[in-house]
């Protein structure tokens, strides 16, 4: 069936929710500065996600928002910034619209790590005054041993993990073309630069270079797919067993 909640009709979606589907994914992301990916980056990766796992978990997938908290790299040509008081209010009012629709399982697909601070604060207000259950997920700190494991070192932003999960959906997302190890900068803690002196950053020194490998990026985003989607069944689940 249709799983993306804009392609359906009000009719539709009346009949549907929440008699027969009472869970929603909601993915969350940015523009902004990848290396030589995509500035799309962040909202691409969440999206697929959500639609990868939106069956599993009998969901609806909302609208993607595209536009998030850039900070260190927004003056790299094309990244976009919003307003943390203003985004988080647009997400709260979000996460209202959909409880309102009847959806009591929200799950927050969030694809930027710029957000996640504004995200928490939106879920738990949204959580203690409307009654319903969000979990906000940040997809690559969840899954940050799976993809140690699998690709031999951590990730990076724009670096393997992140890079091979854009370059699964579309190739010439990953834009390897015009891929330079030059554009990465290993991430100290101690400094805090505006902007960014790379704009893939590196959280392990020589480790998280992006590397293209097609076949394995396809592997990596099964994987990703697959174990995010057991996480949020199994929250799903509990919060279902508690009655909540």
């Amino acid at each position: 069936m249709e799983r993306q909640l804009q392609k359906l009709s009000w009719l539709k979606v009346r009949e549907l929710v929440p008699d027969k589907i009472d869970t929603v994914i909601f993915p969350v992301g940015t523009v902004e500065a990848h290396g030589s990916s995509c500035l799309g980056t962040d909202n691409y990766i969440p999206e697929t996600i959500s639609l990868g796992i939106a069956d599993r978990l009998n969901a609806l997938v909302a609208p993607v928002v595209n536009y998030g908290i850039t900070k260190s790299l927004y003056r790299y040509n094309g990244s976009v910034t919003v307003q943390p008081s203003h985004f988080e209010n647009y997400i709260r009012d979000i996460l209202d619209s959909l409880a309102d629709v009847g959806f009591k399982n929200i799950i927050l697909m969030n694809g930027h790590g710029g957000n996640n601070a504004s995200l928490k604060n939106a879920a738990f207000e949204f959580h203690k005054e409307k009654k319903r259950n969000i979990a906000v997920i940040h997809w690559w700190e969840l899954c940050g041993k799976m993809t140690e494991e699998f690709f031999g070192h951590i990730g990076g932003h724009a670096g393997t993990d992140e890079t091979a999960m854009v370059q699964s959906i579309d190739p010439a997302l990953a834009d390897a073309d015009n891929y330079n190890p030059e554009l990465a900068y290993y991430y100290r803690p101690g400094a805090d630069i505006y902007p960014v002196p790379g704009s893939i950053l590196l959280y392990k020194e020589n480790e998280g270079y992006p590397n293209f490998d097609l076949e394995q990026a396809k592997d990596y985003h099964k994987e990703v797919v697959r174990m995010v989607g057991d996480f949020a069944e199994m929250v799903i689940s509990k919060w279902r067993k508690f009655g909540l």
